[in-house]
């Protein structure tokens, strides 16, 4: 009966409870395919209803803002806000695909037991929620830093490269095996999630596309090798991301997490 009541509570905090402190970040090009010489529209979107924004992050909170494609690095310089987003514009003038990254420069939190507890178990850190459990801190108020990686996939032309299966370096990212242009709806991708140069194992990797609400569409994990199989159910605008987080003791906060996105598009044939 013990055990029924906390799954009961599991799948309460899971699928019912979308903590306001909890956002995701993306990355929406206005387009995600366009022409040579077209202007790129990048928007840098916060909230959990993909891919709307619910308030813009600060152009001086970025460490990094690039547009990367075959002997190119692009640097954003021109971010500026527009409503609810923060809002970068460039000109791509040679056919191929790109990877448009931003990493944001930490950030503290202070929240209540309640509140870390609830986000762990919504967020996919249930080793976290368990690691608590067994040191008997499950009780005790969480001081946080977190710091946000999300990349998005942009196709200018017709001519495929594999830009997006290259590792930026970022601290955290997620890495597609193969280029996204080249599947379809009802295909599977294929990504491998590095943590600091290495292949994350065991990590709950989760993904949606619009109408989901603040809901996740789907979640598996990552295997031994890092990597994940990621199903293209729908036709549009897709995202995958995961948080992964660090007991780090430090003086200043007990807690580090890292969270990745990426965003591509699925076409229907």
């Amino acid at each position: 009966m013990k055990k029924a009541f906390v799954f009961l509570i599991f799948f309460i905090i899971k699928f019912s409870i979308t903590p306001i402190f909890s956002h995701d970040f993306w990355l929406v090009p206005q387009k995600f395919k366009l022409q040579p010489g077209e202007v790129l529209t990048i928007m840098a979107n916060t909230g959990m209803d993909f891919p709307k924004s619910l308030n813009a992050v600060l152009p001086e909170r970025l460490n990094y803002a690039a547009v990367v494609g075959k002997a190119l690095e692009l640097n954003m310089t021109d971010l500026r806000i527009q409503g609810n987003s923060l809002l970068s514009t460039c000109i791509l003038k040679n056919p191929g695909t790109y990877v448009a990254a931003i990493a944001l420069k930490p950030r503290q939190i202070s929240l209540s037991a309640t509140e870390f507890n609830e986000y762990l178990l919504h967020d996919g850190l249930a080793d976290i929620y368990e690691l608590r459990k067994r040191e008997g801190i499950l009780n005790k108020n969480a001081v946080e830093y977190y710091s946000k990686y999300p990349k998005t996939v942009i196709q200018v032309g017709n001519r495929l490269d594999n830009t997006p299966t290259q590792p930026l370096n970022l601290p955290l990212e997620i890495v597609p095996m193969v280029n996204p242009y080249t599947l379809k709806k009802g295909d599977k991708l294929s990504v491998t999630v590095f943590f600091k140069g290495k292949t994350l194992a065991g990590q709950e990797l989760a993904w949606s596309f619009p109408g989901q609400g603040g809901k996740f569409a789907g979640t598996t994990k990552t295997d031994s090798k890092g990597r994940a199989l990621v199903p293209l159910e729908k036709k549009g605008p897709y995202v995958i991301r995961l948080t992964h987080m660090e007991w780090a003791r430090q003086k200043t906060h007990e807690w580090e997490s890292y969270w990745a996105s990426l965003t591509f598009f699925v076409s229907g044939d």
